[in-house]
């Protein structure tokens, strides 16, 4: 219960619920924390066509337990990887948090996508996916995509909560990291800024140095 208090406060109080986090002894909600964000995130990101190979392999629960198990892993390696470029960040910006700290305000910052489970999860299970299609006209190959059923307010809700999500997202992810590393809102938004590039600038450099 103290979890779920604490994942609904943040979202409305981020800066004073992280420093009641910070404050208080330390727990293991960070593996949780990332496991229910990254579950929020593949059923956001899931399709059709992705549910059509799961009902072949439906009989293969190992081959399913298997790809959770190694996607999982991965995002926590990714997430470790993303807190450490936080924290360097921080410094860089004279924030004083710990390297602990920053792990445990990054994995709280990720309140809002866990509690997109709350749309997304329903949407999955019993709402139908945009299908994609080929057709062919005058020689040339066209992608299009059909319209959910129910028209286009039920595309035009879900995209406005997908966006309120995001945007939520920045607020409470740059004020948490911004109660760790205690320093201004806006330092915290430039850290978590840092952090989304930093793929980019890693992909550019290693292109760079094959050539």
């Amino acid at each position: 219960m103290r979890f779920l208090r604490r994942l609904g406060s943040i979202m409305v109080h981020p800066r004073t619920t992280m420093r009641e986090i910070l404050d208080a002894p330390r727990d293991r909600t960070i593996l949780l924390l990332v496991f229910l964000a990254s579950l929020s995130a593949l059923i956001g990101n899931g399709n059709k066509s992705a549910r059509g190979s799961l009902e072949q392999v439906r009989y293969q629960w190992w081959i399913i337990l298997c790809a959770v198990i190694v996607g999982f892993l991965i995002m926590v390696l990714l997430f470790y990887f993303f807190a450490w470029v936080a924290y360097m960040a921080g410094k860089f910006l004279e924030g004083t948090g710990s390297h602990a700290d920053i792990r445990l305000a990054l994995a709280w910052g990720l309140a809002p996508i866990i509690f997109a489970l709350l749309w997304r999860l329903p949407a999955r299970l019993f709402g139908p996916a945009p299908e994609t299609g080929v057709r062919l006209t005058e020689g040339i190959w066209h992608i299009e995509q059909s319209r959910m059923s129910g028209g286009c307010l039920i595309a035009l809700v879900f995209g406005v909560l997908e966006l309120t999500l995001f945007l939520w997202y920045l607020v409470v992810g740059s004020r948490t990291i911004a109660e760790a590393h205690r320093f201004s809102a806006w330092r915290g938004f430039a850290t978590l800024l840092i952090v989304a590039i930093t793929p980019i600038v890693v992909t550019i450099a290693a292109v760079l140095s094959m050539r």
